[in-house]
């Protein structure tokens, strides 16, 4: 079996696919790369495309300025040349041309490894490495297959993240050609086209996401993989730095859709009685209605009232809960008139018998 150019296989990774990623454009998987050379490409490497590179870094400070004070990243360590790979490996599987009797297995197969992979490298040791990762991987679910269907007056034929031939857009007046466009998500591709399984999928997705915890709780109102806390989202918000950016972060979003993700994944660890979990989310969501009460009082505007969805008001009522603790505290930072000009807002966030729901659910894990 001949040698790997490893060398050749992260200069066409980083060409192709890790700065499309930034900067946006046609990203153009190859060839499954695999957990062994995943985990060596990053020593010791250097892009001999340094245009390209500064163009990447450029946009990188650009997405990390939105939520810190940066002004330089360093080119990528070996855990984001890892991570750039077992995100091209995840998207690779979903390619449609993956058939026939000895080739139906593949997805799975290199899933799998992307999993095994992913096993390898640790989280983030820093809130700095983890906004570092976030600045590569903060467009991944953005990847997407353009699918193009055209038809004529005798019949059509779809091209699944191909240009279809030029000889069947031919004479369009004449053969009534009509071409329409469809962009598949990377969430949904195992289920446009896709020979994968997409409970597979979705798992080793959720596990990529996982070793970016804070491109994974910027982007927890997606649909699929959805959002749960895990041990390294709640690292990441149990340093003040760390739940710094992540609120910074999570206002770039929608924030209903947020609330409800956010509600949504809070639910398991009051059944769980996760103590400490709890308090480390209950900051966070804190700081979010905090925040937002601040605002509409700023602008003058009404109290926001909570509404259905069943998540979207508990992840709202649980922030107004824990801001509402946070005045009790610290009462003396505000004034009489602010103090419950908040409260006001607060409590409509959280209207009596949620609130009193809440308090004895937290209150019966705190015990």
């Amino acid at each position: 079996m001949a040698k790997v150019d490893v060398g050749a296989v992260a200069e066409r990774l980083f060409v192709h696919f890790m700065a499309p990623v930034v900067l946006g454009g046609e990203v153009r998987p190859g060839k499954p790369i695999g957990g062994k050379v995943a985990l060596s490409m990053g020593e010791a490497r250097s892009v001999v495309d340094n245009e390209l590179m500064s163009r990447s870094q450029l946009a990188r400070v650009r997405i990390a300025r939105k939520i810190a004070p940066i002004d330089v990243l360093l080119e990528p360590t070996i855990a984001e040349w890892a991570l750039a790979a077992v995100l091209h490996d995840i998207v690779q599987s979903t390619h449609p041309e993956w058939s026939g009797l000895f080739r139906s297995s593949a997805p799975s197969r290199i899933l799998e490894l992307a999993g095994l992979t992913l096993e390898r490298i640790s989280a983030p040791a820093s809130v700095g490495e983890a906004l570092s990762r976030h600045s590569w991987f903060s467009r991944a679910l953005e990847i997407g297959r353009t699918d193009t269907k055209v038809s004529w007056w005798v019949g059509s034929q779809t091209f699944l993240g191909t240009e279809p031939p030029k000889r069947l857009q031919a004479w369009p007046e004449l053969r009534r050609v009509q071409i329409d466009k469809t962009v598949h998500p990377l969430c949904d591709l195992p289920s446009n086209g896709g020979r994968v399984r997409a409970e597979l999928f979705a798992t080793t997705l959720a596990a990529f996401m996982g070793r970016t915890p804070l491109t994974d709780l910027a982007t927890c109102a997606r649909p699929l993989p959805q959002f749960a806390w895990t041990r390294e989202t709640l690292s990441l918000l149990a340093t003040r730095a760390g739940r710094t950016l992540a609120v910074r972060a999570l206002e770039q979003g929608n924030g209903p859709e947020i609330d409800a993700a956010l509600g949504r994944a809070t639910r398991p660890l009051v059944g769980a009685r996760a103590v400490h979990a709890l308090v480390v989310v209950l900051g966070l969501l804190g700081e979010r209605a905090m925040a937002a009460a601040e605002e509409r009082l700023l602008k003058n505007e009404a109290p926001l009232f909570s509404a259905t969805p069943e998540d979207l008001s508990f992840g709202r009522a649980l922030g107004a809960w824990a801001a509402m603790q946070q005045i009790a505290v610290h009462g003396e930072a505000f004034s009489q008139h602010a103090r419950a000009a908040l409260l006001g807002q607060l409590r409509v966030l959280a209207p009596e018998p949620m609130l009193a729901s809440v308090a004895t659910l937290i209150g019966a894990n705190a015990a």
